[in-house]
């Protein structure tokens, strides 16, 4: 609400938006969430020098967020070195195998949360498949 937030899906010509966006989160202390910066191969390396030249000088509070999805070789990998270098890497990758899935889908519930439902058994069995 208090418009120190930006969040650009990245696409379409939203190269200008997000460059905008970065500009102004620099000097005024915002965060800026870039999304799907692998469908902007050919920015990247202007992303790259804005965020060498933003480094420097900007307001403290400023931080920049990217996401993308995985190359699905390590030739393919498009994101440019120095981003990847001067960046704090997170990664979420699902879990392997029809258990690892299970457990990761039972863990967001509850005994609580099934309890709280009026109609436990009609949940339970929508859960259950």
């Amino acid at each position: 609400d208090s418009g120190k937030f930006h969040n650009i899906s990245l696409g379409q010509g939203q190269e200008m938006v997000a460059e905008e966006a970065l500009e102004e989160a620099a000097t005024h202390g915002h965060w800026v969430i870039l999304q799907n910066v692998h469908l902007v191969a050919k920015w990247l390396g202007t992303l790259e020098k804005l965020l060498e030249q933003y480094c420097k000088g900007s307001h403290s509070d400023f931080r920049v967020f990217i996401s993308a999805e995985p190359a699905p070789t390590p030739e393919e990998h498009i994101i440019p070195q120095g981003i990847l270098e001067n960046s704090i890497k997170i990664t979420s990758e699902p879990p392997t195998g029809l258990l690892a899935n299970l457990h990761a889908a039972l863990y967001n519930f509850d005994q609580d949360t099934l309890e709280l439902c009026s109609r436990e058994m009609e949940f339970k069995s929508i859960l259950f498949s």
